[in-house]
């Protein structure tokens, strides 16, 4: 049977203090501590890249509400849009309700009549009279749509705001 003898034994340190291997706490505290250090930044590019993603396809979604809106009210005739017709739905001023109501009457269903926590407000003013073979006229029209959002931390954000110009087609071509 063999022996060893005490001095082949090799203990976590050499009598002379030395250390000769392993990894104190503290070496990995001071580790820990730097990783985490060198990682916070990344962090915030991470969180704000997040947060930056979610306010533009808020903005996004609201420019598209807007759009939609703006070009189904422009496919609608020109007298229809300036006399404000009552069985239209269409009023000057119209809010959420007034818009839902129009979209209902006008196109049958065919398109959504809400817009979640989307808000829309219209605005239809006739502009630049003039005077036709049929009277009195506009040459044309502003519709302005507001578009106003809840975001997801609850915050009420907005307007986003479009306008289209619309023209008559039953006027004269004004030369200036």
């Amino acid at each position: 049977m063999s022996t060893r003898s005490p001095e082949k034994i090799t203990p976590s340190c050499r009598p002379d203090g030395v250390r000769k291997r392993g990894v104190t706490m503290i070496e990995l505290m001071i580790a820990m501590m730097l990783f985490t250090l060198l990682m916070w930044p990344l962090y915030q590019i991470f969180q704000w890249s997040a947060s930056s993603t979610m306010k533009t396809g808020d903005l996004t979604i609201a420019a598209n509400i807007a759009s939609q809106l703006i070009e189904l009210l422009k496919n609608k005739p020109f007298d229809v849009l300036v006399k404000l017709d009552p069985k239209s739905g269409l009023k000057a001023k119209m809010d959420e309700k007034d818009v839902q109501d129009f979209l209902s009457k006008s196109f049958n269903g065919k398109f959504p009549t809400t817009a979640g926590r989307f808000i829309r407000s219209v605005d239809i003013a006739p502009a630049k009279p003039i005077k036709t073979s049929r009277g009195d006229d506009y040459a044309y029209i502003q519709i302005v749509v507001s578009v106003y959002w809840t975001d997801r931390t609850g915050a009420q954000k907005g307007p986003k705001k479009l306008f289209t110009l619309v023209a008559n087609e039953n006027a004269p071509l004004i030369v200036q």
